[in-house]
């Protein structure tokens, strides 16, 4: 699980990006706890869609649980509800018992 605070932005959304993409490589799943974030911008969110994509590449179950900047920020970016999420890290970890069991 990684949790990410303040803000995600043009100044460090890719830094976010590279420190998932090296744990990815080592792990079956993937939580990011966005609940502390309290500023999400259009690099961030894009940032988002890279790191699902990558989980996506690497077969590994990934979710975000979104805090109220990141909601906001979803709403308007992602209205398909294409990135995955869930709503408490408490149901994320429930996911990731479920993923364990069928694979």
């Amino acid at each position: 699980m990684i949790s990410v605070a303040g803000e995600l932005d043009a100044s460090n959304a890719d830094q976010l990006a590279e420190y998932v993409h090296r744990c990815v490589a080592s792990c079956e799943w993937l939580i990011l706890d966005l609940n502390d974030l309290e500023f999400i911008g259009i690099a961030g969110f894009s940032s988002l869609q890279t790191i699902a994509g990558q989980c996506v590449d690497a077969m590994v179950y990934c979710t975000m649980v979104p805090g109220a900047a990141v909601s906001r920020l979803l709403r308007i970016c992602d209205p398909g509800k294409a990135l995955p999420t869930t709503s408490s890290v408490a149901d994320a970890l429930a996911g990731v018992d479920g993923f364990r069991h069928v694979h």
